[in-house]
C-alpha cells in the first residue's frame, strides 16, 4: 500500500504533492548573467569569505542599461501597485507575486493604480495589462500566489535571479519571512506606510553590509508590528512613499549593472522615514530624512560574526 506524499507549508499546513506550475516556470528560467552569488562584508570587516566588494553608484543614470533586468515585487496592494508603475519605464522583467483581486473600493481616491475597468482582475493580471500596455519592453510575470503557498525554495530561486527583492505587504509575519530570507540573497527595499498615510519609511537592506530588516526597525519579531490593512490615507502620500522607493530600487539596480557605486544618497543610512507634513523630524514641512541603523549583536540573520543559518519559523 502507498502513502500519497505530503508537504509542509510554511504556515504548518501539509498538503498533497502535485505538479507545481510556479516551480515548473522557475526551473525553466536561466540564471541571468547579472546575478551574484557571493557576498561582501560590511566596511572595515576581515570577513574572508566574501570574494567580490559591491559598490553602488548613480551619478551618470541612464535608464537604458536597466532593460531586460529582473527584480521582484512582493505586494500589488497600494504601494506596490504605484511602485510597479514607476519602476516601468526602466523596461525591466517584474515578477509580481500577489494572490488578491482588484475590488471597487480600490480604485476609490486614488488609494492605488488600478481603474474601474480592472475591477474583478487578478491585480497581478491588472498590473500586467496596465504596464505592458503603457510601457512596451516592460515585461510583468504575474505570480496570483499569497507567499505562504510559495516554500522557501522557490522564494530564493526568485531572490537569486532579481537585481533587488521588494517587500511591499502588510502580512507583518510574511514580511519578516521575506526579509530573512533575502538578506544573503540579494538587496531588499521594504516600503511602508504609517497611520493615516502621514509618514512612511523605507528600509533598504543590502546583504551583509547594513543590517537586516529586523535591526533596521529594532523588531524582534512580527508581534512588533503594527499592521495597517486598508488604513485610510491619501493616494498623493502613497504614491509619495511608493515612488521614493522606486527611485531607490533603481539606483540599486543600476549599480549593479554598471558596477559604479551609488552617490546620491549615503546607503550606510538605510533606514528612510518619510513625512508627508510636519511632524518632529520635519518641523518644515515635507520630506525625508535619512538614518544609520545598527546591528544587534548576534543577531541569527545579519551578525556575520557568527555562521549564518537564517531563521527558521
Amino acid at each position: 500500500m502507498t502513502h500519497a506524499r505530503t508537504i509542509k507549508m510554511p504556515d504548518g499546513r501539509r498538503v498533497a504533492a502535485r505538479p507545481d506550475p510556479l516551480a515548473l516556470f522557475l526551473a525553466q528560467q536561466p540564471l541571468p548573467r547579472y546575478a551574484v552569488t557571493a557576498v561582501s562584508a560590511r566596511p572595515g570587516s576581515t570577513d574572508t569569505q566574501s570574494s567580490t566588494r559591491r559598490d553602488y553608484h548613480t551619478e551618470s543614470f541612464d535608464i537604458r542599461k536597466l532593460a531586460g533586468g529582473e527584480v521582484t515585487l512582493f505586494g500589488a496592494g497600494s504601494v506596490g501597485s504605484y511602485l510597479a508603475c514607476a519602476l516601468a519605464p526602466a523596461g525591466l522583467k517584474i515578477n509580481v507575486v500577489d494572490a488578491g483581486i482588484v475590488r471597487a473600493r480600490h480604485t476609490l481616491g486614488g488609494r492605488t493604480a488600478y481603474n474601474p475597468a480592472h475591477v474583478g482582475l487578478k491585480k497581478v493580471n491588472a498590473l500586467k495589462d496596465k504596464i505592458e500596455r503603457d510601457f512596451p519592453g516592460t515585461i510583468v510575470i504575474p505570480l496570483p500566489y499569497h507567499t505562504t503557498e510559495i516554500p522557501d525554495s522557490q522564494i530564493k530561486i526568485k531572490q537569486r535571479r532579481s537585481l533587488v527583492t521588494i517587500v511591499a505587504i502588510d502580512d507583518s509575519e510574511q514580511m519578516l519571512r521575506l526579509s530573512d530570507l533575502t538578506y544573503p540573497i540579494t538587496e531588499l527595499v521594504q516600503p511602508a506606510m504609517h497611520a493615516n498615510g502621514t509618514s512612511g519609511h523605507i528600509v533598504a537592506c543590502f546583504p551583509f553590509v547594513t543590517p537586516c530588516l529586523r535591526c533596521t526597525l529594532g523588531i524582534e519579531s512580527s508581534d512588533d508590528i503594527h499592521r495597517l490593512d486598508s488604513e485610510p490615507a491619501s493616494g498623493l502620500d502613497i504614491a509619495a512613499v511608493a515612488h521614493q522607493a522606486a527611485r531607490m530600487t533603481l539606483d540599486i539596480a543600476y549599480s549593479k549593472v554598471t558596477g559604479q557605486p551609488i552617490t546620491r544618497w549615503d546607503v550606510a543610512k538605510n533606514l528612510i522615514y518619510i513625512s508627508n507634513t510636519k511632524d518632529e523630524l520635519r518641523q518644515d514641512g515635507p520630506g525625508l530624512t535619512f538614518e544609520e541603523s545598527r546591528r544587534r549583536p548576534g543577531c541569527p540573520v545579519c551578525d556575520i560574526t557568527r555562521p549564518h543559518k537564517g531563521v527558521s519559523k
